[in-house]
């Protein structure tokens, strides 16, 4: 069977399964237990349209029963999760062709099963991130400010609630009709897009935000 999985779709499910995990470990009552079991597999079921008998079967959770099941059928569905496409280092100079001293994400990075790329350049405080979106990429080069701040965020993307150094204040520029106008948004996200990927579970936010910033309607 092919992956069918989007990676999303994969930390939604994950994320499910962690509130299933915490319903055995703390629930006595085997209805509540039955119940909650059953809402949990129509929720994963509302992921996905048009699914085959066999990726049906694939994601049933009805024989979970523990934590050790949960490990193994988490472990099994990784094998049917794709990511975003591969991208070229050219693709990527493309998408920032403005940005004179562009430097590039790790070989490792790129090759990863992820929702968007995005990578760190301390040297000019520049978070960037790129995405497919409708088999085009697109993308941001996000200015991070200097701040002293001692306050959580919670970054727009995945939820993640973290310090300064963890969930950070970012400013793209956005593309604008008229050459000669200037418009910038603000929104906290993850610096390290890694761990980001591994929690996002949807990819509303992102698509807005991507097609704000690149004025796309």
């Amino acid at each position: 069977m092919e992956p069918f999985i989007k990676k999303h779709e994969y930390n939604a499910i994950r994320k499910y399964l962690r509130d299933l995990n915490s319903t055995f470990r703390n629930c006595t009552d085997q209805k509540i237990i039955e119940t909650h079991k059953a809402n949990i597999g129509e929720n994963i079921l509302h992921l996905f349209s048009n699914l085959s008998d066999d990726q049906r079967a694939l994601i049933d959770i009805s024989a979970l029963n523990d934590s050790f099941s949960i490990d193994n059928y988490i472990s099994n569905l990784d094998h049917y999760v794709y990511g975003m496409a591969d991208i070229t280092p050219v693709a990527i100079r493309k998408v920032f062709k403005k940005e004179k001293k562009l430097k590039l994400p790790s070989g490792e990075v790129l090759t990863s099963k992820k929702v968007y790329l995005g990578w760190l350049d301390e040297s000019i405080r520049k978070l960037f991130l790129i995405y497919n979106l409708d088999n085009k990429w697109i993308g941001m080069a996000c200015r991070i400010p200097n701040t002293n701040s001692t306050n959580t965020h919670i970054c727009t993307l995945c939820n993640h609630v973290g310090k300064e150094d963890e969930v950070t204040f970012v400013s793209p520029i956005c593309k604008m009709s008229d050459p000669d106008a200037y418009k910038s948004i603000g929104f906290h996200i993850c610096l390290d897009s890694e761990q980001c990927n591994e929690r996002i579970t949807s990819t509303e936010k992102l698509e807005k935000l991507l097609k704000t910033v690149n004025n796309l309607s």
